[in-house]
């Protein structure tokens, strides 16, 4: 008998979620955009986020991914699934790298997909880094996005 004990959500919200973003921001932070359709990993990662300090925006398809970047060019980093609704990971990083809107952006990919030909595939594409869901704790997943994440820089007086 199988069984899943977190079912993935399979029809995610119309819209992107609110930003969220922590209690005391760090000034200068970061800001990531967290591309990620499964609910239960989108709410892991994003509490953890913001208790780290990060303001987050969030997407649960491949279109609204796109869409939030482009109403937030001053995104940090993307955390990037490949298997997205509507616009593959894949399509997603493909058009952010030949876009006017910041397409030197940081991106770590963080996908099911383990097959060496997939993280061959997302760093020809122009990730920075591929990590595979379970391989990596959230505690190290926030220090990867140290070293790659520059902080947003606030107005000069």
């Amino acid at each position: 008998m199988a069984f899943t004990l977190f079912p993935r959500r399979t029809t995610p919200p119309p819209q992107p979620a609110p930003v969220q973003q922590a209690a005391q921001p760090a000034p200068g932070g970061i800001t990531l955009l967290l591309a990620e359709d499964d609910m239960v990993l989108q709410e892991l990662y994003l509490d953890r986020f913001v208790q780290s300090g990060f303001t987050v925006l969030q997407a649960y398809d491949g279109e609204q991914a796109l869409q939030v970047f482009r109403e937030h060019p001053e995104t940090s980093l993307i955390l990037l699934d490949l298997m997205l609704p509507k616009i593959s990971g894949y399509d997603v990083l493909a058009q952010i790298r030949m876009g006017s809107v910041n397409p030197k952006v940081p991106v770590i990919i963080v996908s099911a997909l383990a097959d060496i030909d997939d993280q061959a595939r997302g760093l020809q594409l122009g990730a920075n880094e591929y990590i595979t869901k379970g391989e990596m704790l959230p505690s190290a997943v926030i220090e990867k996005i140290k070293t790659y994440a520059v902080p947003v820089q606030g107005p000069t007086s």
